[in-house]
């Protein structure tokens, strides 16, 4: 039996990986698309389109997390929990994006856009950490 249950948890478990990469995904996309078309039109420049493309993929990304990709921990009444949580991690990775993002334009002579693209790129595995043990993880004995 207790056999039986490790390997349900392992496949959920597996299972919220994959989902959290599909979501990720997608919400690393439409940073990507949001950011760039907003640098690339002229509208902003880089930091400016960087924020407006990570406001636009939280939404996607907590979306996306709360209801399909750690599912199977979500509890009544702990939206606003989560939520609030995940935007702690999401705006952790988003100063990393930027102090990495602030590096390539004053360190290389690349282009803006092949900087904000990698800046992007670096944040999704520490994410899934902090958003799977603490963001949508609420254990009774968790403040």
């Amino acid at each position: 039996m207790q056999d039986k249950r490790r390997r349900q948890t392992l496949k959920t478990e597996t299972a919220a990986v994959g989902k959290f990469a599909v979501v990720g995904v997608l919400a690393t996309l439409t940073h990507a698309l949001v950011a760039a078309s907003l640098l690339e039109a002229g509208v902003l420049t880089a930091f400016p389109a960087n924020i407006c493309g990570f406001l636009v993929a939280f939404g996607v990304s907590f979306t996306g997390h709360y209801f399909w990709s750690f599912a199977h921990l979500r509890q009544e009444g702990k939206a606003w929990k989560s939520m609030t949580r995940f935007l702690v991690i999401a705006l952790s990775g988003f100063a990393l994006n930027s102090f990495v993002l602030a590096l390539w334009l004053q360190l290389t002579p690349w282009p803006d856009l092949a900087g904000l693209l990698f800046s992007i790129a670096i944040v999704p595995a520490l994410s899934f950490l902090g958003a799977r043990l603490w963001a949508f993880s609420h254990r009774p004995a968790e403040t």
